[in-house]
């Protein structure tokens, strides 16, 4: 019975060796289905991103596997697939594309979407340090116009954050944003939609986190990317957090509990109207922010800087910023 136990053990470890040496071997072999892997662009929580081509298209994408790792658990499956199909539904502009999504032989999942270049918000912030006020609303804007299309689905993003928005040009507008990672996605339209999170689990990145979202409460609504947007704000103006800390249960408790500091006080010059809109998103309780995106859009656009910033301005920075290095676009 040991001697059978053993063998049934060491059968298990060859299998699981062979599995991850199939699945090394697609990715070395630098093809994918339909998609040639050219080279990565980046690794994130639940996956890598690389740069791909279609194989009869010839048009580059960036195409997304689920870590091999990940690749048993029915969760991360489940919570990379709601990722695609989430993301699949919108088709705001502002939102990240989806081409395709498929599993190989080897049971690799993977999805396609459109390759951007640029940069994130998040990459510009120190790459420039504080984003002025006028640049901040045009931003803004178009990630309230996306949300809106999400929100109106059912669709919470519950991870808003200056890494999940791209700066990029389409079309030949400039300083146009993506949205992106809608990983965390929550369906609030779907009551039967499986639960991806158990109930007082906390999910999103902290820095940028609403208190209920901290708190990990049920209910949440679209507010709670509204407080993330104020949060983004706050950095993108001031070049500093909301609030920040070596821990990330000290800043969830600070989301919680403690008053924000003006983001003035870190930038004189932001004007005073959009230091309000500011200040309420990141209100601490739902009710006392804007009730949607669409009214916090009205506001933004209602600010004296909202004027200061346009394409034109837009085009002239990008040709500035691609003359002086070509580190404006991320490989």
């Amino acid at each position: 019975g040991i001697l059978i136990l053993l063998l049934g053990a060491l059968l298990s470890i060859y299998g699981s060796s062979l599995l991850r040496s199939m699945r090394y071997a697609v990715h070395t072999a630098r093809q994918l289905g339909q998609y040639r892997l050219l080279h990565l662009l980046g690794r994130g929580g639940m996956g890598e991103v690389h740069l791909a081509e279609h194989a009869l298209l010839k048009r580059p994408c960036a195409l997304k596997l689920i870590h091999t790792e990940e690749a048993d658990d029915p969760t991360a499956i489940a919570r990379f697939e709601r990722e695609v199909q989430s993301t699949a539904l919108l088709t705001h502009p502002n939102t990240i594309e989806i081409y395709d999504y498929g599993e190989t032989d080897d049971g690799t999942f993977y999805y396609v979407m459109e390759f951007l270049p640029g940069l994130s918000v998040d990459h510009l912030i120190r790459r420039e340090g504080a984003i002025s006020p006028g640049r901040t609303v045009y931003f803004l804007r178009q990630v309230c116009s996306a949300l809106a299309e999400a929100h109106e689905g059912g669709l919470i993003h519950r991870d808003l954050k200056p890494a999940n928005l791209f700066v990029t040009e389409r079309g030949g507008l400039c300083d146009f944003i993506k949205v992106l990672d809608f990983g965390l996605v929550k369906l609030t339209a779907d009551p039967g939609a499986a639960q991806l999170t158990a109930d007082h689990v906390v999910s999103g990145t902290p820095h940028y986190m609403a208190p209920e979202q901290a708190a990990g409460e049920r209910g949440l609504d679209g507010r709670c990317d509204i407080y993330a947007i104020g949060a983004i704000a706050y950095h993108m103006l001031t070049g500093q957090l909301p609030f920040d800390d070596s821990s990330s249960v000290a800043v969830m408790i600070a989301h919680a509990s403690k008053e924000v500091t003006p983001p003035t006080e870190h930038n004189p010059e932001i004007p005073s109207d959009l230091e309000a809109i500011v200040l309420r998103c990141l209100e601490k309780k739902p009710a006392d922010r804007y009730a949607d995106v669409l009214e916090l859009d009205r506001a933004l656009a209602d600010c004296a800087a909202a004027a200061a910033w346009d394409i034109h301005r837009a085009a002239i920075w990008w040709e500035n910023a691609v003359s002086q290095s070509n580190e404006v676009v991320e490989a």
